[in-house]
C-alpha cells in the first residue's frame, strides 16, 4: 500500500490499517485522526504537522520519522519504537506512551504534558524545554537524556533512571524524584 491508496481509503471511512507497511511515505499536513497504526512498519515516515489525535500506534515502528510539529493527543503509542525520530514541537498531551523506545529522539519544545511514558527509553534523548509537567516517567530509562530547561512540575520520575541526566535549568517543581521524595525547588546544575 502507498499513501495513495491509503488517503483514498481512509476519507471513505477506513480507519484499520494495522500492520500496513508504509516505510517512507509523505503523509504529512493530514488529518488521520483516530486512525489504526497498530504494528504499523512506518520507518522514515514524513508526518510533519499532521493530525494523529486518538490514533492508535501501539507497536508501530517509526524509526528515523518526521513527526514535527504533529497533534499525538491522546494516541496510543504504547511499545512502539521511535528510536531517532524527529518529535519537534510534537503535541503528545495525554498520550499513552508505556515501554515506546524514543532513545536518541529529537523531542526539542515537545508538549507531553499528563503523558503516561512509564517504563519508556529515552535514552540520548533531546527534551531540551520540552513540557513533562505531570507527565508519568515511572521506571523510564533517562541515561545521558538532555532535559535542560524542561519543565517538570509534578512529574512521577519515580524509579527513573537519571544516570548522566542534563537538568540544567529543569523545573522540577513538585516533581517525585527516584528515590519517592518530592523535589521543591528549581535545579540550576547538571546532575
Amino acid at each position: 500500500m502507498n499513501a495513495v491508496e491509503l488517503l483514498k481509503k481512509y476519507q471513505v471511512g477506513v480507519k484499520d490499517f494495522s500492520r500496513v507497511n508504509l516505510a517512507g511515505a509523505v503523509l504529512s499536513k493530514i488529518d488521520l485522526s483516530r486512525i489504526n497504526f497498530c504494528q504499523a512498519i512506518l520507518t522514515e515516515v514524513d508526518l510533519t504537522e499532521a493530525n494523529l489525535e486518538l490514533a492508535n500506534l501501539s507497536q508501530a515502528t517509526l524509526d528515523l520519522s518526521n513527526l514535527s510539529e504533529a497533534k499525538l493527543t491522546q494516541a496510543d503509542l504504547k511499545l512502539a519504537s521511535l528510536k531517532s525520530a524527529l518529535l519537534y514541537k510534537t503535541s503528545c498531551a495525554n498520550a499513552k506512551l508505556q515501554k515506546a523506545n524514543l532513545s536518541q529522539a529529537i523531542m526539542k519544545r515537545a508538549f507531553l504534558r499528563e503523558s503516561d511514558l512509564s517504563q519508556a527509553r529515552l535514552v540520548a534523548t533531546d527534551l531540551t524545554q520540552a513540557n513533562l509537567i505531570d507527565a508519568n516517567l515511572t521506571g523510564a530509562d533517562l541515561t545521558q537524556a538532555n532535559l535542560s530547561k524542561a519543565f517538570l512540575q509534578g512529574a512521577n520520575l519515580y524509579q527513573a533512571n537519571l544516570a548522566g541526566v542534563n537538568l540544567e535549568h529543569a523545573v522540577l517543581t513538585g516533581a517525585t524524584m527516584p528515590n519517592g521524595k518530592l523535589y521543591n525547588s528549581s535545579v540550576s546544575s547538571e546532575q
